[in-house]
């Protein structure tokens, strides 16, 4: 019988251990694992609900429910990202364990408008997901996301960007909460975590007052992205990819087993969108990681253009909302949320 619990710090080994030995496959096998600890008090924009799957004595899966404060249909709300989804692979087409997953969630505090990303070329978690199936929720396609990893080599100065002094972080959330109103799934900023987490505030001013933000977010004190292996092809083309991506200033492949070395350029927005990409090129220049990291929308205006201007390395995913405990409505504006804090 599967059994799912509340995970506590007395089972963080137990949750790294799951995160570490089942990478997400592909062409590169990632790691995403939070080190030293589970728990970080860095990590400071929401309340998180891990649990554990065990049959009997044996381990088998884990999840988390996130609790953050955002943005559904152009009102504040509490939204409930769905999220570190790890099942071992003798247990990975028992339907029981989901079932047992999904029918602990539902005891949690969860709140009405919950979400979820799975990776574009996850064609089995998709299937399975989206045909509904008795005793998991219904999940609804909102948007697709394009994740972009950009080499710091690409920065240009147009003198657009300030770095934002602590006084001044209550603007940047009022400009942040304005800017969020017209997307769904955007987080709310809090003093707070602004503060706990060493992030670098950015600021774009005209006339004094403040027309764009965007955060540079170094996470790799207590979540990081690890290359756990290639697969056979990819063995064979990194090495010269990666002179290719040296003499045309893109990211390169990690060796196996490195950190990913990227700082997130998260909570950015902006008073006219058609300036994003001169912002985000210039906030390379600010970037102290190799690699910067942005989420924009699939169908943004200026997406294919960053990736077009910057050489970006895209990674896609599907953003749906789940009806766990409720089926809300979403309405039209554009699904945007904060790939940071995912």
């Amino acid at each position: 019988m599967i059994e799912v619990i509340d995970a506590t710090t007395e089972h963080i080994a137990d949750l790294l251990r799951l995160l570490e030995e089942n990478a997400m496959q592909g062409d590169w096998e990632l790691v995403m694992t939070r080190r030293p600890g589970y728990f970080s008090p860095r990590d400071d924009f929401g309340e998180i609900y891990p649990a554990l799957a065990r049959d009997g004595d044996t381990l088998v899966g884990m999840c988390q429910l996130s609790i953050q404060s955002g943005w559904v249909n152009g009102e504040e709300a509490r939204m409930g990202y769905l999220g570190s989804l790890r099942i071992v692979p003798k247990y990975r087409n028992h339907l029981k364990v989901l079932q047992a997953g999904f029918s602990y969630l539902r005891q949690l505090p969860t709140p009405d408008h919950c979400y979820t990303s799975i990776a574009e070329n996850n064609l089995l978690a998709r299937r399975l997901l989206e045909r509904g199936v008795e005793g998991l929720p219904l999940y609804r396609f909102l948007s697709s996301m394009s994740t972009l990893a950009i080499s710091k080599s690409r920065s240009k100065n147009r003198g657009l960007w300030k770095v934002v002094p602590p006084e001044d972080y209550t603007d940047v959330i009022r400009f942040f909460a304005q800017e969020s109103a017209s997307r769904q799934l955007a987080p709310a900023l809090n003093l707070k975590a602004m503060q706990q987490t060493g992030i670098t505030v950015l600021g774009s001013y005209q006339n004094g007052q403040l027309v764009a933000c965007g955060m540079l977010w170094d996470q790799r004190a207590f979540k990081q992205v690890i290359v756990a292996g290639y697969s056979g092809r990819m063995k064979m083309l990194r090495p010269l990819y990666n002179a290719f991506a040296g003499m045309t200033r893109r990211p390169q492949m990690p060796a196996a087993g490195e950190v990913v070395p990227q700082s997130f350029l998260s909570f950015l927005a902006c008073t006219d969108d058609t300036k994003l990409p001169d912002l985000i090129e210039e906030a390379l220049l600010h970037c102290t990681t190799p690699v910067m990291t942005v989420g924009l929308p699939s169908g943004h205006i200026c997406t294919n253009d960053v990736i077009k201007r910057t050489g970006a390395s895209v990674y896609r995913t599907r953003i749906y909302g789940v009806d766990l405990t409720a089926a809300p409505q979403w309405d039209g504006r554009i699904v945007w949320p904060e790939i940071a804090l995912l």
